[in-house]
């Protein structure tokens, strides 16, 4: 069911708004005659085509032809169906409108707005205890030291959470909100021993609120200061609120809402990896500046990015350059030219700015200053450019040796993107660049291209498969295996002992098995010695004697882990569920095909081996039962 508007509520809303104060806040309007004129936030223009008439309501250009009344406007310019511009003018307005509610809709509604009200006093909490307690003076000294000033901690609506199990639980639990709603805000967490209690999600950290596009507070990130006893989760620099009914990191950037105007005035976004870097871009006046949460740009985010400019600047330290530009290892090509694909089908100009080693944003533009980070971004490559140079680096292309070794990464580079065109620029840089015929390359390229792994990664090749419906059938049986090994090979969750008790029959593949293998035995010596297991785990050299294992090991440790430290644990559960299942599955199939081979030889006749294989399969299907059930509760996607 769906909410609608009572009768004459959009007349009403209309005539409280004037469209020249909500269309001047995204373009820049000059008066002209009774109307105004600016250049068209809907394509690209020198000469000024777009008009807005206050007397009329109207805005129109005459250039691209779109036009309409602010409602129209705001649904174009913010992506928003028809309800939520509507309440985005209203809120604007300071107007509360008027809704015919039905059941669903009035509870769905009252949900999220419950959410909304518990972040925002959370936020006006957590600033109150960093300004106004003795726990406060740490972070705030933190702070200071790291160069921000007063104003932009208080602008940025900085906090802090107590580093104590209940303290906003209890404040909040007081203003009459119940556990259920508490924990869907991602606030707290459930507690697993205590059947309906809850404890603080954040506790001693600093607390950097995250809004929506329209300035609606969402969720938490929280950085820790000072590490304490306790888990790697709660000893990880930064949690974030989890996802919920208002919250998706995938969908939301990290200042948009302040930053979407200036976004547009420059025609250009700055993209950081923090929070601290976007404050102190902000306090030094570049206020185009935003951060993905923790994310590589999502369809959504691009998407919400382009309402406002095509023009992207990926902001990298040193170190993040070297992991992401190195391709993920060469080993994730796929993944990353789809990423490129996408920014090409979004027809964004995606460029790389590079700082120099040992900084990152924030510690740049404090210790540098703004003319030091301008001319960075000033000499930002094309990210395609950016790529092919971070390739070559890795070869000597003063030898032929080298020169071959680097040609073939790149190649295969540039065959895994899917437009030709671009396909055809990288072939003349690199033909350029390695003083090599482009011909050749071309020829290498249509190899590649042919070739059946050449758009396939680690993850998608198994040598075990055969015939494309053999091969559909294994590969997500070998994703969860791989997926647990990333996991012991990092050492992530509080589970590793559940994972390590396995045993190497629950991996079914050779090159799975084999590292799975030699991970137990590196942790298992590491015990008997009395040694500490440093994570990721080194495998010593030799151990591994399969190839494809070796790939594999290769692979896990240039991978990235894509969990947030608050989901590792929930992730680690869905992995052994999974593991678990599929080997219980494969157990049953064996004994019911040994119960038919039994039944056909002694033709129905009592014995006794039978009956076990019977008790057997019995057991065996009680056991999955179980786990399907837990799966359930952990919201298991089906394999």
């Amino acid at each position: 069911m769906s909410k609608s508007l009572k009768d004459g509520e959009i007349d009403e809303l209309k005539s409280r708004t004037d469209i020249y104060n909500i269309i001047s806040n995204y373009v820049s309007l000059k008066k002209s005659g009774k109307s105004y004129s600016g250049l068209c936030p809907f394509h690209k223009e020198k000469t000024p085509s777009f008009s807005v008439d206050p007397g009329k309501q109207l805005y129109h250009c005459f250039g691209c032809g779109e036009g309409g009344d602010i409602i129209s406007f705001v649904e174009k310019i913010e992506n928003m169906d028809f309800i939520e511009a509507v309440e985005f003018i209203a809120n604007r307005a300071g107007y509360k409108l008027k809704y015919n509610l039905t059941g669903t809709s009035k509870e769905s509604g009252k949900v999220r707005n419950r959410l909304y009200e518990i972040n925002e006093l959370a936020k006006k909490y957590f600033q109150f205890i960093l300004h106004n307690s003795k726990s406060g003076s740490t972070p705030l000294d933190y702070l200071k030291k790291r160069g921000f000033t007063d104003k932009t901690i208080k602008e940025f609506e900085v906090g802090y959470s107590m580093d104590l199990w209940d303290n906003f639980t209890n404040f909040i639990l007081k203003r009459g909100y119940k556990n259920k709603e508490i924990a869907g805000s991602g606030l707290a967490i459930e507690s697993t021993k205590k059947q309906g209690a809850i404890y603080d999600r954040f506790r001693g950290r600093i607390m950097f609120p995250i809004e929506d596009i329209v300035g609606k507070p969402i969720g938490f990130g929280g950085r820790i200061i000072s590490e304490r006893s306790g888990t790697a989760r709660q000893n990880a620099k930064y949690i974030n609120t989890p996802e919920t009914r208002v919250y998706s990191k995938s969908k939301n950037i990290y200042r948009i809402h302040q930053a979407k105007n200036h976004i547009v005035k420059n025609d250009e976004v700055l993209i950081v990896e923090g929070y601290t870097d976007v404050m102190a871009l902000h306090q030094s006046g570049i206020l185009n500046a935003v951060a993905s949460l923790g994310t590589a740009l999502t369809s959504e985010q691009i998407k919400i990015l382009g309402r406002f400019t095509k023009n992207i600047i990926l902001v990298f330290d040193s170190d993040q350059a070297g992991i992401n530009a190195s391709l993920k290892g060469i080993e994730r090509l796929r993944e990353y030219n789809e990423r490129l694909d996408l920014y090409f089908e979004s027809n964004l100009n995606i460029k790389v700015a590079v700082l120099e080693k040992g900084y990152d944003p924030a510690e740049f533009i404090l210790k540098r200053g703004k003319e030091s980070f301008n001319k960075r971004i000033k000499q930002a490559q094309n990210i395609i450019d950016f790529t092919i140079d971070i390739i070559l680096e890795k070869h000597d292309t003063g030898n032929l040796s080298g020169k071959l070794k680097a040609s073939d990464d790149l190649i295969r580079f540039i065959a895994t993107l899917s437009s030709s065109i671009i396909q055809e620029e990288c072939i003349k840089k690199i033909a350029q660049r390695l003083n090599l015929k482009e011909n050749l390359l071309l020829e290498e390229m249509r190899k590649k291209k042919n070739m059946p792994d050449s758009k396939e990664s680690y993850w998608d090749r198994s040598k075990d498969s055969g015939s494309n419906t053999e091969k559909e059938k294994v590969l997500p049986f070998k994703k969860v295996e791989i997926e647990a090994l990333k996991l012991i090979v990092n050492g992530l969750g509080t589970r590793l002992d559940e994972f390590l008790d396995l045993g190497s029959g629950y991996f079914r593949f050779e090159d799975t098995k084999e590292l799975y293998e030699a991970m137990v035995k590196e942790i298992s010596e590491a015990g008997k010695n009395n040694k500490k297991v440093n994570f990721p785990i080194k495998i010593s050299s030799g151990i591994l004697k399969n190839e494809e294992a070796k790939k594999l090991y290769n692979f896990i440790l240039f991978s990235e882990v894509y969990y947030d430290e608050d989901e590792i644990d929930l992730a680690s559960g869905e992995i052994l569920n999974n593991l678990k299942r599929i080997h219980l599955s494969e157990e049953i199939e064996y004994v019911r095909k040994k119960m038919i081979e039994y039944d056909d030889a002694k033709k129905g006749s009592d014995d006794e081996d039978v009956k076990k294989l019977d008790r057997k399969y019995d057991n065996l299907y009680q056991r999955l039962i179980k786990l399907e059930q837990k799966k359930q509760n952990l919201g298991i996607i089906n394999i």
